[in-house]
């Protein structure tokens, strides 16, 4: 007689680990109102901003080092000159850099720039909306243009070099 055949014993599988979530639902894209971040027409981090930007931005940058570059933009609303817009819109993008610096997100990993006025909220149609509008309700009309967008990108093999 044939031996019956003599089952393998079962090895339990370890369990895997927890997969982080993708990139993309890490730090894709933030976008803050300037008035969160800043009080109206300045550009120094207010405090209620850092802690935004530490739950948004800083937790995820520690948790994805994926992310090779964040791109800080800066936007100003139309009120005052095209150039003090622009100014004022490369302050805020640097303050918030500079922000993220001091929670130890590596400077390489950011670009800071301003847009100025040059890119109102498209959503918002502000240009229409806000027509004929002055001082203080001009100035809530406009609310949507003001803000910084953070936006970022993977590394990919094409971007590491050896």
């Amino acid at each position: 007689p044939v031996p019956a055949p003599v089952a393998a014993p079962v090895v339990p599988m370890p369990a895997a680990a927890p997969e982080k979530p993708a990139v993309a639902a890490a730090v894709v894209e933030a976008r803050f109102n300037a008035e969160a971040l800043f009080d109206f027409d300045r550009a120094v981090v207010k405090p209620e901003g850092r802690k935004m930007l530490d739950e948004k931005i800083v937790a995820s940058m520690k948790m994805y080092p994926e992310v090779a570059l964040l791109i800080i933009i800066g936007h100003a609303d139309r009120i005052g000159t095209e150039a003090y817009n622009q100014n004022l819109s490369e302050r805020r993008a640097n303050a918030v850099k500079a922000y993220l610096v001091k929670q130890g997100i590596a400077a390489e990993r950011m670009m800071a720039s301003g847009k100025g006025e040059s890119e109102p909220d498209a959503e918002a149609n502000t240009r229409q909306a806000c027509k004929g509008m002055k001082d203080d309700k001009l100035i809530a009309c406009l609310q949507p243009d003001r803000r910084v967008t953070v936006e970022s990108q993977k590394r990919t093999s094409a971007s590491l070099k050896y």
